[in-house]
Parts: C-alpha cells; sequence; structure tokens
C-alpha cells in the first residue's frame, strides 16, 4: 500500500480510482439504507415521487420567489421608494438571494443529523413571517429586514433541503427528476408575477403581498406532511470540512457557481426597469417576466435529460459559454419583440443553471455520506457571488460611457446598462471557463465518464 503511495498516478490512474471508490462505496450505502429501511424504494415508489411533490412545492416558494422579484424591485424603485438608488434596492433582491445559498452550510449539518422536520417548520415560518412582515413595510430599511433577512433565511433553509433530498431516492435519472423538480421556480416565476400585477392593480401592495404569503404558505405546508428524511442521510453529520477543499475538482466546481450564480440573476433582477427605461409601459413588462420563467420551464427537461447522459459538466459548460454570447448581445436589444426574443432565448438556454449545480456537485462526491456538507459548503461560496453580482451590475449601470449605432432615448438607455449586461457576460464566462478546468481535471479527455 505504501508503494502505490509513493507513485505518482497518471491522469486516466485517478480517473479509474475514481470511478472504482465511487462504485464501490455508492453500492455499499445503498445496500446499507436499503437494510436499515427498505420502506423506501430507489428510483421510484409513492415515497420517492411523494418526495419530488414536496421538493417541487420548496422550489416553486424559494427559487420561484427569488425568480420574481424584480417585479418588487421595480415596483420600490417606481412607488414605494423613488428617491432610492435602483442598485440600492437591489441589495434586498441579492441580500435574499445570498442568504438562500448561504444557509446552506447550515442547513446541511442540520439535515445530516436528522432534522428534517424542524428545518421545514422553521424555514415555512420564517418566509411566511418575511412576507406578512413585507406587506407593511414603509421604509426601506424594514424591507431589507423582512423580505431581504428573514426570507432569505427561511428561503435558504428551504431550498437547500429541496435540492438535497432527491439524490437519495434517484439515481439512474437523478438528473432528470432534478429537472422536473426544479419546474416548479419556473412556474412560481410565471404566475406570481401576474397575480401580484392583478393584485397590485385591484387591493394594493399591502394585501397582494400578504395574498402570496398565503399562497406560499399553502404550498409548504404540504411540503411538511409528505417529506420524509432517508435513512442514510442520519447517519452523519459534518458542519463543514476544509479536506474536502483538497479536492481540486471540486473547488473549481463551487468556485465556477459562484461566478454562474453571479452572473445568471442579473436579468431576472433589472428586466423590468430596462423596459420601463425603454418606454415600454408597466403592465407588458409585467409580462415579459413570466415569459422569462415560462422559457426556463422548457428549458429544464432537455438540459436535464442529456445531463443523465453525459454528465452535468458536460451540459452546463455550453450552457454557461452560450449564456455569456447572449449577456453581451443584451446590450443591442431596443424593442420589444427584441426583449421578448432575447429574454426568453437567455431563460431556455439557462434552463439547467439552477437544478443541475446540486446533482453535479453529487456526482462529485464519491462517498454519499459527504454529499450534503459538500453542497452545503457549495452554496455558501455560491452566495458570495449571489451577493455581489446584481448590486455591482447595477452601480455600473449609470457609470458606462460609449457609443451605439442608435439616436435618441433607446439609445442613451443602451449606453447606460451596456457595463450591467458586460459585467454579467464577464461573470458567466469565466464559469465557464473554471468548469472546463475541473472537468479536465476529473475526468481527462475521457468522454464517457459522467460527472
Amino acid at each position: 500500500m505504501s508503494q502505490l503511495e509513493a507513485s505518482e498516478p497518471t491522469l486516466s490512474e485517478k480517473n479509474s480510482e475514481y470511478s472504482l471508490r465511487k462504485s464501490i462505496i455508492n453500492t455499499t450505502s445503498d445496500s446499507t439504507s436499503d437494510t436499515e429501511d427498505a420502506s423506501i424504494q430507489q428510483d421510484g415508489g409513492m415515497t420517492a415521487w411523494l418526495q419530488v411533490l414536496g421538493c417541487w412545492l420548496l422550489f416553486m416558494n424559494t427559487w420561484g420567489l427569488t425568480n420574481s422579484f424584480s417585479i418588487f424591485e421595480t415596483y420600490y424603485a417606481e412607488t414605494k421608494f423613488p428617491h432610492v438608488n435602483p442598485s440600492t434596492i437591489s441589495w434586498v433582491g441579492s441580500l435574499q438571494l445570498f442568504l438562500t445559498l448561504f444557509v446552506g452550510v447550515f442547513a446541511g449539518w442540520f439535515l445530516d443529523a436528522g432534522h428534517l422536520r424542524i428545518a421545514l417548520l422553521t424555514g415555512t415560518t420564517l418566509m411566511f413571517i418575511g412576507m406578512f412582515a413585507t406587506s407593511f413595510c414603509n421604509f426601506y430599511w424594514q424591507v431589507l429586514l423582512a423580505q431581504g433577512i428573514c426570507v432569505g433565511l427561511g428561503s435558504g433553509t428551504l431550498a437547500f433541503t429541496s435540492a438535497s433530498i432527491i439524490p437519495f431516492y434517484f439515481t439512474k435519472r437523478r438528473m432528470l427528476v432534478a429537472g422536473i423538480v426544479s419546474t416548479g421556480s419556473s412556474v412560481a416565476g410565471t404566475i406570481y408575477p401576474l397575480l401580484l400585477r392583478e393584485l397590485f392593480k385591484k387591493v394594493g401592495f399591502g394585501w397582494a403581498v400578504r395574498v402570496l404569503a398565503f399562497v406560499m404558505l399553502t404550498g409548504l405546508l404540504i411540503s411538511i406532511a409528505v417529506l420524509k428524511p432517508h435513512a442514510q442521510s442520519k447517519k452523519h453529520a459534518r458542519f463543514f470540512a476544509m479536506q474536502y477543499l483538497r479536492d481540486i475538482p471540486y473547488t473549481l466546481f463551487i468556485l465556477a457557481y459562484a461566478f454562474m450564480v453571479m452572473s445568471t440573476y442579473v436579468p431576472y433582477f433589472y428586466i423590468q426597469k430596462y423596459a420601463l427605461e425603454l418606454g415600454i409601459d408597466s403592465q407588458t413588462t409585467f409580462v415579459i417576466v413570466s415569459v422569462m420563467n415560462a422559457a426556463t420551464f422548457f428549458g429544464r427537461f432537455p438540459y436535464n435529460y442529456l445531463a443523465d447522459m453525459y454528465g452535468g459538466i458536460a451540459v452546463l459548460v455550453p450552457c454557461c459559454f452560450f449564456t455569456s454570447i447572449i449577456l453581451f448581445l443584451w446590450r443591442f436589444v431596443h424593442t420589444l419583440p427584441g426583449l421578448f426574443g432575447i429574454s426568453a432565448t437567455f431563460c431556455f438556454v439557462t434552463g439547467g443553471l439552477v437544478s443541475l449545480p446540486a446533482v453535479t456537485i453529487a456526482n462529485l462526491t464519491v462517498d454519499k455520506a459527504e454529499y450534503r456538507t459538500r453542497m452545503g459548503m457549495g452554496y455558501t461560496v455560491a452566495a458570495i457571488g449571489a451577493l455581489v453580482g446584481s448590486p455591482v451590475a447595477g452601480a455600473l449601470r449609470q457609470g458606462a460611457k460609449g457609443v451605439v449605432a442608435f439616436e435618441g432615448n433607446a439609445g442613451e438607455v443602451m449606453v447606460r446598462w451596456q457595463g450591467t449586461w458586460f459585467v454579467a457576460a464577464v461573470a458567466m464566462m469565466v464559469a465557464t471557463a473554471l468548469m472546463v478546468w475541473a472537468r479536465l481535471l476529473r475526468g481527462g479527455l475521457n468522454l464517457t465518464l459522467k460527472i
């Protein structure tokens, strides 16, 4: 054994060892979990599909709410807090998104310790109280506390839970099932903006948000009723493990995840404001947000299906690359048909960017017992990108200089916003490069190895 350790293995030997270790450990852990809880059926069965339903509802009311933030951003900037800079207002959404990811490291430890029910109750309570309190807020700092922090903490607990349960119940079609679960955010992002548009007109902001809070509560209570911990998830509880960062492909991937999150939510936060400055009426901008989220729905299935065949990174790399190109091109869009077209294309291409990272971390994890800790660490690193991405992009909105080929107000708006789209595009390009690096280190040129 010491002689083997003394010699430096080649890349192909490392890949073979990685595949062998993963096969042996996962087979052993699967056998153990089957012995501990024979009632839980892997890759199917009533219990497994109820987990899909519960996680779908969690996705709907966590990531779906985040995807709808531009509705709140625009209302705050145009109506409630017109004296506050839009970049400052975006800190509410960025803080909510940051906590949605950052709480993962704590939620992972909590879930591994077997406290699923407490995590669900805590997250649901925080989200409902936060949204209900938002409906009564009259000052910016109150919104920051209620919607940014309280909702963000609850969302983080529930979002991590929704992403971490599926890998324990599905193996063969793990990516595809994760895609099904992630459509919950697309459905919410399509329905919630239209619901709020009508409620804003009929009952005002306060009651509109209260109605939304009760709609969310209904779905979350169903999740609490149907979700149950997998037997295997009760055996290992670790908070943070620095040694996992010595796994260079894993570390590169979670860094890529941070840059990806930094970029992805910029259009979600600013598309409505950008459209208003181009002269598009406010009622139509609600529809743009809904179209964006509807497009992500159709982007979930093909990417997750392909990821089951070729691996998560193999699908994420082209998705990230083409997303960066679209973000570069956003600078030239100035008409309503153009906005509909580029928004829908962007969201279709990014359809897999929400669901694939979590299950890709599962593929990068040799021992399932390490999964939630590794995932929590990955979410925490990605949270940094979530925190700075939209505020930085928003701050660049006013400082941009340049010349475009159009004249009049549209040209001025395009110049004013070009820095916003540019920083998002560059961040996504960096994410692409880091993922390619991680894939080469883990699998080399062996395209048959699914990662």
